[in-house]
């Protein structure tokens, strides 16, 4: 390209006389030279070659960049330009072995820019002179921006916070029988304990009741580790024993609804609770007790280690080792909850009957976005303190483009619960679907979550940062950041699978890049079929230009 229109101006100025003969030796480019959007921002850099002995000593000039579009225009910063005479300070083009200027320009994107031109207008001065002279002609350096970038969905990924729900629940009643030092028969007062009674309301509350199911009693039975290994594990067994058989009578006297079927484990030494209770005490010394456990894994020599230490043992014959000689009773109730086809009949007659998971799952039950804000507004209006509830409420409002009310929605869970990975995934989406890239990512870059690091990847596409948005992006958007990455091989592998309209408008595109114009008409028409939009829209991509007056493309965009 060559810088003639410089020659309309520059005749008016005596010292640029000679410079006006050649001015067309001038070259001038543009890179790119197909304007791109990048981030926010628009950006060309222009150079202009100036040959040996053109221009001229005395001579300033003026070369202002302009972004022109229909109903507007955007004026960049000027570069100016003078010859080595001229004493102020811009770039100084020699006479006697010319020179170059490069100048880049950044103007921010406006959508109505889309088709905008990119033109440099030229004023020169001589030195001493007051004004520069403008001319009415311009030199054009590149049409229309190319906004890939923005073919990217807005599918940003919003987290729902969990239901806790269970099917079958489990409740779970424990206690105790002692046992005197190296003795194992019940004794009357163990039976007759508070223990024994809240077990046998336990078993009379939940036998035979619809919906809950009682396990077996389970048993384990311990000896204190202390004395012969041998005798302990006997002990162990004797005690097992004596409580079934005591119990099982004891229930029997007592008419149980049901006769509980025993599960004895006779377990020997009970270390762990030794452990477990000198660790809680404040006995001396306990530290180097716990050392012992950790050094010897033999009872014996542990059992020796400890009792070496006459003072504290007496101690723990005292506070711990009786509480270690013991049978303990476990039995498990399992609850049926609400099944799928009783939830649903809920939601339908009266929600309000929900417990606060039955609700939160109730959601799941649903595909469409009308019931499942349903059921979250119930949860909001019946638990208020229920982060979930206000969460979830949000993730719907913003799919259905209620932003405002999501964002509200999620604030309030914010205000409830302040860590939750969820609320703060989501409240970045909010920021990013609100463009507002800065907060979008306090929010997001500090997760670690699959959802925040994709979402992460949005902003860096927004940003420009298309290196990044590769790493973290994936489908249809990772094929959008490697085409503006310049990666097409890799965009048309990403799309291979993928014969969406916006996936075969993309395909379109790359095939412009490629200079591919069967491509180009096959993958727009295939768009079009899907989304008749997409032929109003090509007619502004400017990476379709050379294809704009092709036969098969009109075709396709007139469909």
């Amino acid at each position: 390209m060559v810088l003639a229109s410089m020659a309309l101006v520059l005749t008016s100025c005596d010292c640029f006389k000679k410079f006006t003969k050649k001015a067309d030796t001038v070259a001038v480019s543009c890179t790119p030279t197909v304007l791109t959007l990048k981030g926010d921002q628009v950006t060309a850099t222009f150079t202009a070659e100036f040959p040996a002995k053109l221009f001229p000593k005395k001579g300033i000039a003026k070369v202002t960049p302009v972004l022109k579009y229909d109903g507007g225009e955007m004026v960049g910063t000027p570069k100016y330009i003078q010859g080595e005479k001229v004493k102020d300070n811009y770039q100084v083009i020699s006479y006697a072995n010319g020179g170059s200027v490069t100048h880049t320009v950044s103007f921010p994107y406006k959508p109505e820019a889309k088709m905008a031109t990119l033109e440099l207008r030229f004023e020169g001065k001589c030195k001493n002179t007051a004004d520069f002279k403008n001319a009415n002609e311009t030199y054009v350096l590149a049409e229309g921006i190319s906004t890939i970038q923005l073919l990217a969905d807005d599918f940003a990924e919003l987290v729902i916070a969990p239901d806790q729900f269970k099917r079958v629940t489990t409740e779970t009643e424990e206690a105790k029988i002692m046992f005197l030092v190296n003795q194992s028969n019940v004794r009357n007062n163990q039976l007759n304990s508070e223990d024994i009674k809240t077990l046998e309301k336990f078993i009379t509350d939940n036998a035979n009741k619809d919906r809950r199911t009682l396990s077996d009693l389970y048993t384990k039975a311990y000896a204190s580790p202390e004395g012969p290994v041998a005798l302990n594990n006997r002990l162990s067994n004797e005690r097992g024993k004596n409580t079934h058989t005591a119990l099982s009578r004891k229930l029997k006297r007592d008419k149980m609804p049901i006769a509980p079927k025993f599960d004895v484990d006779a377990l020997g030494e009970d270390w762990d609770g030794f452990q477990q209770l000198v660790s809680e005490s404040n006995i001396p010394e306990k530290d180097v007790i716990l050392q012992i456990l950790q050094m010897y894994s033999d009872p014996v020599k542990r059992d020796q280690e400890i009792k070496n230490m006459s003072q504290v043992f007496s101690i723990l014959k005292e506070k711990i080792l009786p509480e270690l000689r013991r049978s303990k009773l476990i039995m498990n109730v399992d609850i049926e909850g609400l099944t799928d086809d009783e939830i649903r009949a809920a939601v339908s007659s009266d929600i309000n009957s929900l417990k606060l998971e039955e609700m939160l799952y109730a959601a799941t039950l649903y595909n469409d976005n009308a019931t499942k804000e349903k059921i979250y507004t119930a949860v909001t209006k019946n638990f208020p303190k229920c982060y979930r509830g206000w969460n979830n409420l949000g993730v719907i409002l913003a799919k259905e483009g209620n932003i405002n009310g999501a964002k509200n929605a999620i604030a309030k869970a914010a205000n409830l619960n302040a860590s939750s990975t969820e609320v703060a995934n989501n409240l970045g989406v909010i920021a990013l679907y609100e463009g507002n890239k800065a907060e979008a990512k306090k929010y997001l870059s500090t997760l670690n979550t699959k959802e925040a690091k994709y979402n992460m990847g949005l902003v860096y596409l927004q940003e420009g940062n298309y290196e990044a948005a590769v790493k973290a992006l994936r489908g249809y958007n990772l094929a959008v950041a490697e085409t503006c990455n310049g990666n097409l091989v890799n965009a048309k592998n990403i799309l291979s699978r993928d014969n969406s309209a916006k996936a075969c408008y993309l395909k379109a595109l790359i095939a412009a890049k490629e200079g591919n114009k069967a491509a180009v008409v096959s993958n727009l028409d295939a768009a079009v079929k899907q989304n008749p939009d997409y032929a109003k829209q090509a007619l502004t991509e400017i990476d379709f230009a050379p294809y704009f007056e092709a036969e098969e493309f009109i075709a396709v965009v007139r469909k």
